[in-house]
């Protein structure tokens, strides 16, 4: 794996967690940074770290969210079907 090509998804949040309470947090968001913590680039190690590492209290996360998929371009996306 490449660490200059990765980037950490989101895939899912601890059940009744912080996070998941919140709301904010979905999966499929893409994580940038905990607290002072560049994750752009960074192994899936290193954000787990960044996470659990965070000091009890506020934790700022930066995140982007992924763009919202809507009727027409579903509707405009060919999909090509194989029988085997």
């Amino acid at each position: 794996m490449n660490p200059s090509e990765t980037i950490i998804v989101i895939r899912s949040l601890v059940p009744n967690g912080v996070a998941q309470n919140d709301g904010r947090l979905k999966p499929g968001d893409r994580l940038l940074f905990v607290n002072s913590i560049p994750l752009e680039n960074a192994t899936l190690d290193q954000a787990v770290q960044a996470l659990k590492g965070a000091a009890s209290g506020t934790v700022k996360i930066g995140v982007t969210k992924p763009l919202p998929i809507t009727d027409s371009a579903v509707s405009a996306t060919p999909f090509i079907t194989q029988k085997a």
